[in-house]
């Protein structure tokens, strides 16, 4: 077995710590988490941390990244995809929470990372849920074009989506019925946005 290089045991160092972030901030949230605590958890010191991040900002960061990496590309792919606005909303629907189910502890960290920055500075978590709904808004935008939606304020109604999922999603990730969850958010979101017949 060849012998890890020194890049790649930092990098394996750097994925250990995210890991611990992650766990420790599902479980106990960010402010009740501390950098020692995150080292020891995966088995490192202060040190070995303080070599990777310079910053909480950076961890947290990280952690996000983590699972926006996962999730995200998923997810423009739904929205991007064949069929119509409705079907590819409901797609969105299923493919976020199917992932919450899925990953608990990854959505569970996510959030927490989310409602940190929120408590900690507003406008930063309007920024967040603001670059998080370019998609979406071009995908409602898309049904008003074609006449599939109704006329609506796309950025407001993109906003309640993105936080209704949100919302949900957690729940989701703490063991609520990911099927009966998404039917339900299908259906309000359809009835909410659909033109009339």
């Amino acid at each position: 077995m060849a012998r890890e290089t020194r890049a790649e045991r930092r990098q394996r160092t750097r994925e250990e710590l995210v890991a611990s972030a992650m766990r420790l901030f599902a479980e106990r949230g960010v402010a009740s988490t501390s950098v020692e605590a995150i080292a020891e958890t995966a088995g490192y010191s202060r040190g070995a941390y303080h070599s990777n991040f310079e910053t909480r900002e950076e961890i947290l960061d990280a952690v996000v990244a983590q699972v926006v990496g996962t999730l995200g590309p998923e997810l423009v792919a739904v929205l991007r995809g064949e069929g119509g606005v409705l079907d590819r909303l409901a797609a969105y629907v299923r493919e976020f929470l199917q992932y919450c189910a899925r990953r608990p502890v990854e959505t569970r960290a996510l959030v927490a990372v989310v409602a940190h920055r929120a408590a900690a500075a507003a406008d930063v978590y309007d920024e967040l849920v603001a670059a998080s709904l370019t998609d979406v808004v071009a995908l409602l935008e898309e049904g008003q074009r074609t006449g599939e939606l109704r006329r609506f304020d796309l950025v407001m109604m993109a906003s309640m989506f993105r936080r209704t999922l949100d919302a949900e999603g957690l729940r989701v990730a703490h063991g609520a019925p990911v099927d009966a969850v998404s039917d339900e958010l299908v259906a309000t979101f359809c009835r909410a946005t659909r033109s009339a017949p």
